[in-house]
């Protein structure tokens, strides 16, 4: 089966024909949004990553990532986005320190929902971390999803270009154990005293591990 998906490139609420780079001159503009198309066709598709088309800011082609169904939060489902940069942007010398926000907009009542996020992207190391962006239960019932169409977005609100003398393998080698997005794993137990001893909650992932919390009574 064919899937169709369109990936729009505006800036602000202007027509939604354009395409492609949707930031306008000046460092003043540091808004991309891109809005999907036939987001049904994405949930057919079921989970995994989706990459809008690139875009350009500060010298640099970025892209979002987009997963539908991203359960790394409580086990249910979630719309989930990425910031990535492609590769040939980043020089083996060159760590790019990003602070962003990652946007998905209301459509009814003209408001958005944020997340902010911050990232040193190398070449080693090209997407930042996940961002849970709202329930995919929620979506299907809210302002966000309308006319089976979807807007996200990516503020930027610092890019600065850091030479390194430092071997690419080291950089590389510190950031894979490094974990410093805040997540919240919540277990209800709904009879304590029919636990099993010991008991497990379901598992959850976090910072690319499987962990469990172990209960004994």
């Amino acid at each position: 089966m064919e899937i169709n998906i369109n990936f729009r490139g505006l800036l602000g609420r202007g027509s939604g024909g354009a395409m492609g780079n949707s930031c306008a001159k000046g460092s003043e503009h540091k808004t991309f949004k891109r809005t999907i198309d036939g987001f049904s066709s994405l949930l057919d598709k079921g989970a995994g990553w989706t990459d809008s088309s690139v875009f350009e800011f500060m010298g640099v082609n970025w892209c979002l990532k987009l997963n539908p169904k991203d359960r790394k939060r409580n086990d249910k489902e979630h719309v989930s986005l990425k910031l990535k940069l492609t590769r040939t942007s980043v020089k083996p010398d060159t760590v790019i320190e990003a602070s962003f926000k990652f946007l998905i907009y209301d459509q009814s009542f003209g408001k958005h929902r944020e997340h902010l996020g911050n990232y040193s992207f190398q070449a080693a190391s090209t997407t930042s971390g996940t961002s849970c962006m709202i329930p995919l239960k929620k979506l299907k019932t809210s302002g966000f999803l309308v006319n089976n169409s979807c807007t996200f977005g990516i503020e930027f609100i610092k890019v600065a270009t850091v030479k390194t003398s430092a071997p690419l393998e080291t950089l590389f080698a510190t950031k894979m154990n490094v974990f410093n997005e805040a997540k919240v794993y919540n277990w209800e137990i709904q009879d304590y005293f029919a636990l099993k001893n010991p008991s497990y909650s379901p598992e959850f992932e976090v910072g690319g591990y499987r962990w469990f919390i172990s209960v004994s009574n």
